[in-house]
Order: structure tokens, then sequence, then C-alpha cells
């Protein structure tokens, strides 16, 4: 029998449940001191015996308070943890959003440039639950958050391996589609596991299919264990090569092959998109076309990373690693070397960054190249709160909540307002609305 749901939790209100499991519920809650809604989890311990649960409750204590030491963007805040009635609760960063599950279930599949975002993102949290020595042991679509600003967020880190400790049957830890081989296999899984979860995302990502299928759990196992991988290729024909290797390299059987740590996988996301045409990132029905490595140098020099100097780039990293983390090497170097004026530079790299701490961030950068001299010019159309409310008006029935920040991304490569609508238009399926979008929009 379940307990009954608590009035208050310590200092926190418990307004209703949001979700409950075998192992545990999640409450909406409240914060009075600071007047903030609040997520609450608990875990059930009311199965087991005394001794038992107070060495859970230590374990689980220790484990938790390690989590909420780690704070970074792309991580679910943790805010509080605190025992009552001999039951453990988390309190933490309440969100509403899709899941990057839900982004999946949605057509159409992230074009390459959101990919991209999604994934980068994604393993900048691994990175920061990695090096505070976390492993997540649960990476799956549905413990990672897709902000309506596009932003990233994992949650449930750090705790995936202290609910397994209450439960009755096995060693596995984790969700099987999504789980390694060595977590298959009952062993101690270290932060390669996360790594081959992630594998299997962005191949979800990439085709919206698992890569291992089958219609039970001992096959599912004998095909993880023995690296039958769909093929990639042929479920997602003209992307990048190195896109195919390096999927290939996250998801291997032997952990030792696989893609050594998150940072190394977000900088082969990065190489494998270094040289795909803007359009083509933009594009969703994954036709690729790669840039030449031939380009006249002119072309070359029109780059923000060709024209800005190092130093400047560095100081804009440093901004950016305040706010994002270690990611920010990778995504400083891939705007750079995709933008051709300092106001596309700074708005692409805002757009990474949460909504509170944007402008403050562009200021910051602003002020920097005031500086160093470098000049500071336009980033397409002016996209006026008016332009942008009507546009997600019209645009999210077709495409869903991702309509916003697709707005804002294509503005600043669009130099009209007809360039704009233009563009927008194309993510439109049915030819019928696409035809009332442009009417609507003229």
């Amino acid at each position: 029998m379940t307990p009954e749901t608590p009035k208050t939790v310590g200092k926190y209100q418990i307004d209703s449940v949001l979700g409950q499991g075998a192992m545990g519920v999640v409450y909406k809650g409240h914060d009075p001191d600071i007047d903030r809604v609040v997520a609450i989890k608990t875990l059930h311990t009311h199965l087991m015996g005394t001794d038992e649960r107070a060495s859970w409750l230590e374990r689980f204590a220790r484990e938790a308070k390690a989590a909420g030491r780690v704070l970074h963007g792309n991580l679910v805040t943790i805010f509080d943890y605190l025992e009552q009635d001999e039951q453990p609760y988390l309190v933490m960063e309440f969100i509403e959003s899709e899941t990057i599950e839900d982004r999946i279930a949605r057509r159409p599949l992230p074009n390459l440039q959101e990919f991209g975002s999604i994934m980068t993102q994604m393993l900048a949290g691994l990175d920061a639950i990695h090096a505070a020595g976390i492993v997540h042991r649960d990476i799956k679509p549905a413990n990672a958050l897709l902000l309506p600003d596009g932003r990233v967020k994992l949650a449930d880190f750090g705790v995936a391996k202290v609910e397994a400790l209450g439960a009755t049957h096995g060693g596995m830890i984790g969700t099987p589609d999504y789980m390694s081989p060595e977590q298959f296999m009952g062993e101690t899984a270290g932060h390669r596991a996360d790594i081959f979860g992630a594998g299997v995302i962005m191949f979800e990502l990439l085709t919206s299919r698992k890569p291992f299928e089958s219609g039970s759990l001992g096959e599912l196992t004998q095909k993880v264990l023995s690296g039958q991988v769909l093929n990639l290729r042929e479920l997602a024909p003209g992307l990048p090569e190195a896109l195919y290797a390096l999927s290939a390299q996250t998801l291997m059987a032997d952990p030792q092959q696989r893609t050594p740590d998150a940072r190394a996988f977000a900088n082969g996301i990065h190489e494998a998109l270094r040289n795909v045409d803007s359009a083509a990132m933009n594009d969703t029905d994954r036709t690729i076309v790669m840039t030449s490595n031939q380009q006249p140098a002119a072309a070359l020099s029109q780059t923000m990373a060709a024209q800005m100097p190092k130093s400047a780039l560095a100081r804009i990293e440093e901004l950016l690693t305040t706010q994002i983390g270690p990611i920010a090497k990778v995504l400083v170097k891939r705007v750079s070397g995709a933008t051709t004026d300092t106001g596309q530079l700074i708005n692409q790299l805002a757009a990474e960054i949460g909504p509170e701490h944007r402008e403050a961030f562009k200021a910051a950068v602003q002020a920097h190249l005031g500086q160093t001299g470098a000049a500071t010019t336009g980033a397409g159309p002016m996209l006026s709160d008016d332009l942008l409310e009507a546009l997600t008006r019209e645009l999210t029935p077709h495409i869903g909540p991702i309509a916003k920040i697709l707005i804002k991304k294509t503005a600043k490569t669009c130099a009209t307002r007809e360039e704009l609508c233009t563009s927008l238009a194309n993510h439109i399926d049915d030819a019928s609305s696409r035809a009332a979008f442009l009417q609507t929009m003229a």
C-alpha cells in the first residue's frame, strides 16, 4: 500500500501529484520562502525492513547531496534534500516542457541544426555530472527536457542508482532500450554507459527508430551484446560521413572502444557538422550538401573565425563558459566559422543561454568587442515582437512549439520579411496550408 500524499514536506507545500511509478512519486509543490513552484520527488521505502531502510536512506542522502552540488545550465537544479517520517524527499527545479521523447514523436524530425543543439547541450550536462564523479545510468529521451526557448536540461542524474537500491529483483539499472551491454550484464556501469545511452538517443533523433529493435527483452539483450545495430546509412542517407562513424563508435559493445567521454562526443558532432551547408542544416529532408574544402580564400575570409582576433574569440568563449560550461568552446568555434558578422555571432551564441542571462551576455560581448576595436554589424531583418508573435501564432499549428525557436534562427539568415516568411513556409508539409500561411503573412 502506497503512503498517503502529505500536505507538506518540511517548509514545502504539496499541491498535486505530477506522476508516479513503481519506485516513487513526483509532486508539484511550492516554496513559500521565495514564492516559487518546485518539483518534489520521493522514493518508496515502505516495503523495506527497518535495518534495510536506515542503510538505504544514508546512501540516498549521500548520492542526492552530491548530485545537488552540480550546478549547470543543462541540468535540472536540485534545491534541497530532506527526510520526513523516515521518507526521503528531493526538491528540484520545476519545469513545464516537452521531453526529447516528445520531440522525437513529433514531426518533422529535427533538422541538423536542431539535432546538433539538442545533442551538444545534453552532452554538456553529462560532461558536468561526469566531472563530479556521477554516472547517470538512465540516459533516455524522457529524462532530457526540451524547453520552449531551445534549451535542454538533463533530469534524474545521480538518482537512478539510488532508486535501484530499493529494488527487490536483479541488478540491472536503467531503461532497456537505452542500456549499455555492461548494464545488461549487471556489471559496474561507468560514464561510458551514459555515452552508449546518448548514442541511442542520437540514432533516434536522426531516424525516429532505436538502433536495436526486438520483440522481447531477451532478443534485445542479445542484439545489444552482439552489436547488431540497424544500418544508419540506410535509414538516414545523405548525412555527413563523420556522423555515421561517430554513431557506430558510441554504440560499440566494448566500452573501451566507445567514444571516451561526453566532451569527445560533442566535439565529434561539431566536427561532423562543421562543413555542412547552412541551408542543409535547416533542411528537414536530410538531403545534405557539404561545402567544398577547395573554396576560394576570399570566401573563407568572410567568416568571423577568420575576421576576428583569436584573443577576442577566446574572451567570448570565457563569457559563454560561465553560462553553459565547457561546451562553450565547441559552440564558439562552430558559430564563428559559420557567421559573417558579429551581430550574427552574438545572437546565435546568446540563443544557447537562458533568457534571464541572454541580454547581459550580449552586452558583455559587445562591450568587449568595442574595447578590441571589432566592428558590430546587423544580423538580418529586425524581428519585432509583433512580427514574432504573428509568425509564431500562424506557424505553431503546423510544426508545434519549436516554431518560435525556428523563427528566431531563420531570421538571422534572411535579409527581408518576404524571404523570412518564404523560408518558414518551407517547413509546412501541406501545400494548401503553406499557401495560406504565406497569404496571411503577406
